[in-house]
Order: structure tokens, then C-alpha cells, then sequence
């Protein structure tokens, strides 16, 4: 079982940048793109290459704004209309599939406890180890070439066990 999962980002701190003008966007140092025909644009809120034409902005965003040596921020894309997708267990986008990543694992202090670099393809895996160990509280994924944040990893809450008709201390049931 994977013991983590990938979410987008949450949308609703853009939505009214997109009806901003041009010229106001410049101001706040977003730029209005369109997606083109090859990708090359994915959306960290929806988590996917958006579609050829589709309204994007590009601006800095937080992605490790929790107080640590390590805060840090960078460029992202974000596609119009699109919602925070968070993926099943185990699920790796294909836009994070095509590219070299770089994983960068942190545990609660937001100190960072390990980092490498992976094929797109083994991330999945890297992931499973990573998070086999019980200090690793989430872990950002980047795009190795570039250096820009793709998404975030999270370790899957792990509920109580059903209890079962009885207690059992040392093996013996408790009525």
C-alpha cells in the first residue's frame, strides 16, 4: 500500500487574478499565457498539461512558506477554471512522469531530511521509499530542469484500526 498521495494546490487564491487586466497582472509580476499544442506548461492546481489554448497564469507562488531555513517559492503555472485535484494513492500525473524530478523530502519542522533526483517514471517508487521513513512528513517534487515546483506528496493518514467486538490486552479478549 502506498503510504502517500499528490495534491494541487489550492485554487480559490487565484480566481480573481484572472480577471485582471494585463496591465495589472504586470504589476504584480504575473504574466497571461496560453498553453501551446506540445505541453511544457503543466497546471500545479489541476495537476495536468492543460488543454492547447487554454488561459494560463504565470507567477511566483509559496510552496514551502511554513517557517524553516528552507522556505522557499518559484514559478508556476496556473490554468483558468481548473480545481485542486488531489490523486488516489499512489497515483504519479503523466506530466510528472515525462520529466526528471527532484524530490525533496521534509519532515514536521519543515527541515529538510533527503533529497535526489529521478526519472519521472521512478518517482512513484522513490516516493514508497521516502516515506518508509516515519520522519518524512511531505515531500515537494520539482522539475529538475528548471527547478519549478510540480506538486506535493503527503503521507495518507493512517486511521485506527476497527475495533473489534472485544478489547484484547496480552491476547486475551476483555468483556
Amino acid at each position: 500500500m502506498h503510504m502517500w498521495y499528490l495534491g494541487g494546490i489550492d485554487h480559490r487564491p487565484f480566481l480573481h487574478l484572472f480577471e485582471k487586466s494585463d496591465t495589472a497582472l504586470a504589476a504584480l509580476g504575473i504574466q497571461r499565457r496560453w498553453a501551446g499544442a506540445h505541453g511544457g506548461h503543466p497546471c500545479r492546481v489541476g495537476l495536468s498539461d492543460p488543454p492547447p489554448g487554454s488561459e494560463l497564469l504565470l507567477l511566483s507562488h509559496v510552496h514551502l512558506p511554513l517557517h524553516s531555513p528552507y522556505h522557499a517559492s518559484g514559478p508556476i503555472f496556473v490554468q483558468r477554471g481548473a480545481t485542486r485535484c488531489v490523486l488516489p494513492h499512489g497515483e504519479v500525473p503523466p506530466y510528472v512522469q515525462r520529466r526528471m524530478i527532484s524530490l525533496r523530502a521534509y519532515d514536521h519542522a519543515a527541515l529538510m531530511r533527503e533529497a535526489q533526483i529521478a526519472a519521472g517514471s521512478e518517482v512513484g517508487a522513490q516516493l514508497d521509499r521516502l516515506f518508509a521513513d516515519p520522519a518524512v512528513a511531505f515531500v515537494q517534487l520539482h522539475n529538475a530542469a528548471h527547478g519549478c515546483f510540480s506538486c506535493q506528496a503527503d503521507r495518507v493518514a493512517v486511521a485506527s484500526p476497527p475495533r473489534d467486538l472485544h478489547d484484547v490486552i496480552d491476547g486475551t479478549p476483555v468483556t
